[in-house]
């Protein structure tokens, strides 16, 4: 039996036998390996050694889940802000490395990174394709993926064809155009702003996204529902007849990995349905009070064990991650991502997707508000605004998606890029229609402008080469 062949099987083996535990069962799992993977970190890393030591936590003290909780959260500050890689990786010798993924440095001056060691790199591109399979039945359906993440974010796979090209439009669609058609199916991998560089430059050069049975999964920030029904709009695509098609969002961070939280088509149904459906919304926390939706993300309890700390009455709190991986160069247990985040208890997912019409994931599923910081002095997040902007579809088309939002205890202003092919002279009519959209969400908007693409401050050419700060001073 070939390796290939080999890898597909052991996939099958893993889907079949974890789908039939329970997310409870699962979860149970999850907890005693984050212990084990924590007092593998307290052997091999003495950056972890000294924070276990000044938060007087005994590792040899930590058997149960209630003792798993006493142990110190990690952040980017008290880790990599603070210590260096000899003092917060486990003994290595650099040739063994095989792969740096950096974070975005999107909360300040200190980068976060994550080291994957050459042999780590097939049990990397391993979990790559556990994912891909589950999505898109790749081991069946011979893929093209072509990987538009940028800041460096390169995808390993053995189960499809990859062409990792950054945020270069002209090249991934030449790629989709020349070669697509030899594959059952491709895969766009990009994030919510440079999938419109892509959907412009595949109309000016004639792609046909049908016959291409293309997918998209999106990354990088948080996915509004209204921009995967303008996506969705740009590919031809009937996000409720779609067959194998689809398009969903994957939530990564740089220092622990990629495709943390992902969602699957059970988790996009129950999203859609929130919109109309108060008794699905509840059962996810509720609509935001700006008509915000949260992501519904399922994940690996084998992979990773997720946390949600000091929970609000809504059970949103910020979310936590102990990656389960007991040979990590870098052990970060318990690190925080900046992230709001619910547990979702899987009767309440049950019945959600009952009332959806859709079934329940087979894996535990988590809710996802956007990022802590995105929220501070206002109740209007970045996701709400979002909507406002991917509502009206002819609206869309005249905006970049880059906008600011500045932001007072009471009110929101709005700054949005038009795009450079938009008359100066329509401008003014294009605010008026998206304060029209925002009142009837009930959002009543301090102001709204919209510029020329030259226009507009700080960054008015996008480089795609930077999380985009849609919040002042973010």
């Amino acid at each position: 039996m070939s390796a290939l062949w080999s890898e597909r099987w052991a996939r099958k083996a893993l889907l079949r036998l974890a789908r039939r535990s329970t997310p409870e069962r699962l979860s149970a799992r999850s907890v005693r390996s984050a212990i084990e993977a924590a007092r593998d970190a307290a052997a091999a890393s003495a950056a972890y050694r000294q924070l276990l030591a000044e938060a007087q936590v005994d590792i040899a003290r930590i058997q149960t889940p209630d003792d798993f909780c006493r142990l110190p959260i990690l952040t980017k500050e008290n880790t990599f802000g603070r210590f260096g890689l000899d003092e917060l990786s486990r003994p290595s010798d650099v040739r063994n490395f095989g792969d740096v993924l950096t974070s975005s440095g999107r909360g300040g001056s200190v980068f976060g990174f994550r080291i994957t060691t050459r042999r780590q790199l097939s049990r990397s591109a391993f979990n790559v394709d556990l994912g891909l399979q589950e999505a898109f039945a790749v081991d069946l359906l011979p893929t093209l993926l072509v990987n538009c993440l940028p800041m460096g974010v390169v995808l390993h796979s053995r189960a499809v064809t990859v062409a990792n090209v950054s945020v270069r439009e002209d090249m991934a669609c030449a790629i989709l155009r020349q070669m697509g058609e030899r594959f059952a199916q491709t895969v766009l991998c990009t994030d919510p702003l440079f999938v419109r560089q892509i959907l412009d430059r595949a109309q000016a050069i004639g792609i046909d996204w049908a016959r291409l049975n293309t997918s998209v999964v999106i990354g990088e920030e948080m996915l509004a529902e209204a921009q995967r029904d303008y996506i969705a709009h740009r590919m031809h695509l009937d996000l409720e007849t779609s067959g194998q098609r689809a398009i969903i969002s994957s939530f990564g961070v740089g220092e622990l990995g990629l495709n943390l939280l992902v969602e699957t088509r059970e988790t996009v149904r129950m999203r859609r349905a929130m919109r109309t459906d108060a008794d699905v919304a509840a059962a996810f926390g509720g609509v935001g009070r700006d008509g915000s939706l949260p992501s519904i993300f399922c994940y690996s309890p084998l992979r990773c064990h997720v946390e949600v700390l000091d929970p609000g009455a809504d059970g949103y709190g910020q979310l936590c991650f102990t990656l389960l991986d007991r040979r990590a160069v870098i052990p970060l247990p318990r690190y925080v991502t900046g992230d709001m985040g619910k547990l979702v208890a899987s009767g309440d997912v049950e019945r959600a997707a009952t009332r959806s019409g859709t079934s329940p994931p087979w894996l535990p599923v988590v809710a996802v508000r956007g990022r802590l910081g995105d929220r501070d002095g206002t109740s209007l997040s970045v996701e709400a605004v979002k909507e406002i902007l991917y509502t009206d579809l002819e609206v869309a088309d005249q905006l970049t998606g880059a906008f600011r939002a500045s932001r007072s205890e009471r009110s929101t202003s709005l700054l949005m890029q038009a795009q450079p092919s938009v008359p100066e002279a329509d401008l003014p009519a294009l605010a008026d229609r998206l304060c029209q959209i925002a009142r009837t969400r009930a959002i009543f908007l301090q102001r709204v402008e919209v510029v020329a693409a030259g226009d507009f401050p700080g960054r008015p050419v996008l480089d795609f080469e930077r999380k985009f700060p849609y919040s002042d001073g973010r």
